[in-house]
């Protein structure tokens, strides 16, 4: 899952607070899936779809509905960890998050942005970082599928929402890793 480490981090982007650069961004990353024939053409077609979304939707709209999705309403937090865990499990569970960071030596504090260590583009940013191919499979299996099945679930009843088509693509692209096949 070598040649995959890219594509985590681009898509990281793509779940980062809009910016002037999120049409740069989705261009990229669109572009990056053609070198991953392990993932369905049909992921690309989702980040097409977003991609023009973007440009029918002014960034100022497109960061209304970032924050209303993904900051106000529990249900699409990208927190991953709310989704699996309550309470004090949750707080051992972002702990055990912190120390992985920092047992490979991952820049969370750089690249958190004040984010918490469950936030799903600080996983991608650190899934991009790591080469402990174990523990990343073991991370993907037991975490991250598991939070971003919940969260898929809860966005299929929200598929009008522009952000429903990069967690579409986020889901399968890791569902796929999971199952491996490349």
């Amino acid at each position: 899952m070598e040649n995959a480490k890219n594509i985590y981090a681009l898509l990281a982007g793509l779940l980062e607070h809009p910016a002037e650069d999120i049409k740069i961004k989705a261009e990229q990353c669109i572009k990056a899936l053609a070198d991953y024939p392990q993932y369905p053409p049909e992921i690309t077609e989702e980040l097409k779809k977003f991609q023009k979304d973007l440009e029918n939707i002014p960034l100022d709209d497109v960061k209304g509905v970032y924050s209303y999705t993904f900051e106000l309403t529990s249900d699409f937090t990208l927190d991953l960890g709310y989704h699996v865990f309550d309470g004090f499990r949750r707080s051992n569970s972002l702990a055990a998050i912190k120390g992985m960071y920092r047992d490979k030596g991952f820049p969370l504090e750089e690249r958190a942005g004040g984010e918490l260590p469950d936030h799903l583009p600080v996983i991608l940013h650190f899934m991009s970082f790591t080469d402990d191919e174990e523990l990343l499979k073991n991370f993907r299996e037991t975490f991250v599928i598991k939070a971003l099945e919940k969260l898929h679930k809860n966005f299929e009843r929200n598929k009008k929402n522009l952000y429903w088509h990069v967690i579409n693509a986020v889901y399968r692209i890791i569902d796929k890793d999971v199952k491996g096949g490349e």
